[in-house]
């Protein structure tokens, strides 16, 4: 843990900005804005109020959302190119937003890649296009609301999604077998990483699993897993041992790349999308593919016709972020933290189990009673100058809820003691 980063304090701690009002707030209203309300990036550190508070919510996990270089790049950007293009993306489109696709393309090893406003946009464009390539839907019970929501949107009520048990391949199985008709093609959508769990899915017994299916899919919104999990930040599928570079390719682009196979005549489709306003600290949505796949997204979607493009200065921060993602001392720092909390979780008797303690995600999910005794810990906390997350309802969290406890590589060795202090007198 040597040589960690120097915490980055807010530049305007000493004269907080000033907010124009456009009409007078009401008493709730002031309220809420002091309680929720950030006075400028969240980091590992973050006034609220006037007052600073360690910072282990949220999904940043490189603090690069507060980087002074994304920040200038987003100043460069306003000036140079205004706020947005002020028209859709079959008319004109900002350099920044060309620039996300092709470093999004570079990282994930594929030919060509598409940048949406936002993941939960990304995901209805993907599902959308690719309407007539499966015949049933089945979706892990506490993947993200976007691909509830996308999955509804795909018409016809033999295609309702089926739910199955979160991480749960035995259920999956028992559900597609229960479920298929002969012929029929399954589309198996799920999270790369919970994070209000603090889970991984089991890709491996998945794609295992789905090979025993003609025509099956498996769709991966890798969310909080892109930029964080793999040697390189790849994500969940390189944590997997699964090269990304072959994601998102129509039946064409299979054919040309194996040809027929007699023992595997047809392969599982693997997809992939993700969002780049967690860990790669910008906004909006990244879908990596062939140059055909990318293609037939725009041509099919209707929302990529009728969407706004990202707006520029935010397209060249996530650029800049992108290109910092890159570094590998970034993922070190982080790796370290992320042991360091883990380690520490576990000495004071809040995490059960070598697979939670081993485990590489930088969020730590706790379950620590009532509603009531969480809440009452998440005050404490916060009364000591510490910011976590309690999340009072998921799938699969159950009635009360849990804690969420969120780790930068941008925190130091001080302020996670701190954190497991204040926890440990808590508790």
């Amino acid at each position: 843990m040597d040589d960690e980063p120097m915490p980055r304090i807010p530049f305007f701690l000493n004269d907080p900005p000033k907010r124009p009002e456009s009409a007078p707030k009401t008493i709730t209203q002031a309220a809420i804005e002091e309680t929720f309300s950030f006075d400028g990036p969240p980091d590992a550190t973050i006034a609220v109020a006037g007052k600073v508070y360690l910072y282990f919510a949220g999904n940043g996990y490189f603090g690069l959302q507060a980087d002074p270089e994304v920040l200038a790049a987003t100043c460069e950007a306003v000036l140079r190119y205004g706020v947005g293009t002020a028209t859709t993306r079959i008319a004109f489109t900002s350099p920044p937003v060309f620039e996300v696709e092709r470093r999004i393309a570079e990282m994930l090893g594929t030919s060509h890649a598409l940048y949406t406003v936002s993941g939960y946009l990304a995901n209805q464009i993907f599902l959308e296009s690719l309407d007539k390539t499966f015949d049933r839907i089945f979706i892990d019970e506490a993947s993200h609301y976007s691909l509830f929501d996308a999955a509804k949107r795909i018409r016809g009520t033999r295609r309702k999604p089926i739910t199955f048990q979160h991480r749960n391949a035995a259920d999956l199985r028992e559900k597609l077998d229960g479920n298929l008709q002969l012929h029929e093609r399954p589309m198996v959508i799920t999270d790369g990483v919970f994070s209000q769990h603090g889970t991984i899915a089991p890709v491996d017994d998945y794609l295992d699993l789905l090979a025993r299916y003609s025509g099956a899919s498996l769709w991966i919104d890798d969310a909080h897993g892109f930029g964080v999990l793999g040697k390189t930040g790849r994500g969940t599928l390189e944590h997997f041992g699964i090269d990304t570079a072959a994601v998102n390719q129509t039946a064409e682009d299979l054919l040309d790349d194996f040809g027929f196979n007699a023992e595997n005549p047809s392969p599982v489709h693997l997809y992939l999308t993700f969002s780049l306003s967690k860990a790669v600290g910008g906004s909006g949505g990244g879908i990596p593919g062939s140059e055909s796949f990318i293609q037939r997204l725009k041509d099919w979607s209707a929302m990529y016709f009728g969407a706004s493009a990202p707006a520029s200065p935010i397209a060249a921060a996530t650029a800049k972020s992108l290109s910092m993602l890159i570094d590998s001392e970034l993922r070190r720092r982080l790796r370290d933290n992320v042991t360091f909390l883990r380690d520490g979780l576990q000495k004071i008797g809040l995490l059960a189990g070598s697979d939670s303690a081993d485990s590489p995600l930088p969020m730590a999910v706790l379950t620590l009673g009532s509603a009531g005794n969480m809440r009452r810990i998440q005050k404490e906390l916060s009364e000591k100058g510490i910011l976590i997350s309690y999340l009072p309802r998921n799938s699969g969290l159950g009635s009360a809820g849990a804690l969420r406890i969120a780790v930068f590589a941008t925190h130091t060795p001080v302020m996670i003691e701190e954190l497991l202090d204040a926890l440990r007198e808590a508790v």
